[in-house]
């Protein structure tokens, strides 16, 4: 009785190694708010706001696998994207805020406009 009580415990613990791991879905909430700095009871249509899920690529995010891709390249952290893109931004002010929700961390940050915003988190706050 012992020696099938171990091998079974020894072929499910054989099996359990040998199948990939399943990859834990992680659900962002995104917000961008394109006029901070004006945000009163008469502005409206300015703030936006998108759910993604990564592993796999999901939600109402249109650019999904791209923002995924970053999100997991920075080790699942939103604030740690750097897209490195070569773009040019000029410099008017026209400050964007971002906050992302998700992944265990609460990221926000305003940007002086919405290319340095691009530049900077690619994907993620493209919707």
């Amino acid at each position: 009785m012992r020696t099938t009580l171990g091998l079974v415990a020894a072929t499910a613990l054989a099996l359990s190694l040998a199948s990939p791991a399943q990859a834990e879905t992680m659900s962002y909430d995104l917000f961008v708010d394109d006029a901070p700095e004006v945000r009163s009871e008469s502005v409206t249509g300015s703030l936006r706001s998108v759910v993604l899920e990564c592993g796999p690529a999901a939600g109402e995010h249109p650019r999904a696998e791209e923002a995924c891709d970053l999100i997991e390249k920075a080790g699942g952290r939103v604030s740690d994207v750097e897209a490195g893109t070569n773009d040019l931004c000029t410099m008017e002010y026209r400050p964007v805020s971002v906050i992302a929700v998700g992944g265990g961390e609460r990221y926000e940050e305003t940007f002086g406009n919405g290319c340095l915003l691009s530049v900077a988190k690619g994907a993620v706050f493209d919707f």
